[in-house]
């Protein structure tokens, strides 16, 4: 998502690369101002200034080492999903900010902090962000930035956005599905797993296995998924079984630790691109989204709610899964 970050008190705080005579209080103001219009017009999907402030080879990226990154399009559609889910942000900080100016063309680093609010929980980031500021006719736009959170442990999966699975668990009502459904997902990978606290920060992610095998018959699936762990034997793990109900036409699931315990029982369904699923979990909630899915590589996603889906905690469980058996 993209991180704004507030021009309030910033004189205080700027510290210049350049001497003062090469860069002037009025450059300065209008890069930063430039800054501050266009990151909250992505927050407000402000689609008017969106198209005038970023070119049309604008490319952003999030994250470090590896790199999430998007074109002009989906920035946008990015800005558009922040919007409908209902999100807003509540407080923009930003400390050690640096401008370098070169002809017409700005760069701008600062470390920043932000907070913002789906339903009624608020999520704090902290990172560091540089950007690129180009003057033309009509003053200046904003083709390039690059965002690297840096405080603590932060998310490791390499999702899209930060919209969470971002569905409703009503459509367990009417949304079809297909005995082909998990087909790609038969075989075996391996995967990062990372999970999340109710204050919104995130644990270290750590590595796993996950197999599918459908059964004979073509309606029965088993998977076993298992955090790596060469303390325990290779038998533990989470057992899930999947049958495609054709009168339904969806996929009924129930799972189990290998440690014993209640059932999780859980519904599962998919359209042209993702796999859906909602599972419980004693009083707690999952809905549940699997996406990029390709032969050898696919994202999941899942959100928490313990209050029967009236808010949820985004993003609680992620994972990033890669082929490699069949």
């Amino acid at each position: 998502m993209r991180i704004l970050l507030s021009g309030r008190a910033l004189a205080a705080s700027l510290v210049l690369v350049r001497p003062l005579s090469a860069q002037t209080p009025t450059v300065q103001e209008q890069v930063l101002a430039a800054r501050d219009t266009v990151w909250r017009a992505w927050f407000a999907n402000d689609t008017a200034r969106l198209n005038r402030l970023l070119p049309h080879a604008t490319a952003a990226g999030e994250g470090t080492p590896e790199v999430q990154w998007a074109d002009r399009k989906a920035i946008l559609d990015q800005s558009r999903a922040f919007a409908h889910a209902g999100s807003r942000l509540e407080r923009l900080d930003f400390a050690n900010t640096q401008i370098s100016l070169a002809g017409d063309v700005a760069v701008v680093n600062a470390d920043y902090r932000m907070v913002t609010r789906n339903a009624s929980r608020a999520d704090t980031t902290r990172g560091h962000a540089t950007e690129v500021f180009v003057r033309g006719a009509k003053g200046w736009v904003n083709p390039f930035w690059h965002l690297a959170r840096t405080s603590g442990t932060t998310r490791e999966i390499p999702l899209p956005d930060t919209l969470g699975a971002n569905f409703s668990i009503a459509d367990t009502a009417s949304a079809p599905g297909s005995p082909a459904d998990y087909d790609a997902l038969l075989g075996f990978w391996e995967f990062r797993f990372q999970t999340r606290n109710p204050n919104g920060s995130f644990n270290p992610a750590f590595p796993g296995h996950w197999s599918f095998e459908k059964k004979p018959g073509g309606m029965l699936i088993e998977d076993r998924w298992r955090g790596d762990n060469a303390e325990n034997p290779m038998g533990v793990g989470t057992y899930t079984y999947r049958t495609f109900d054709p009168a339904k036409k969806h996929w009924e699931m129930v799972g189990v630790g290998s440690g014993g315990g209640a059932f999780e029982h859980g519904i599962t369904w998919s359209d042209a691109s993702n796999r859906y699923a909602v599972q419980h979990y004693g009083p707690m909630v999952m809905r549940i989204r699997y996406l990029s899915i390709d032969a050898n590589h696919f994202l999941w996603r899942g959100d928490q709610s313990v209050d029967g889906g009236k808010t949820w905690l985004l993003d609680a469980w992620t994972m990033e899964a890669k082929r490699i058996g069949r």
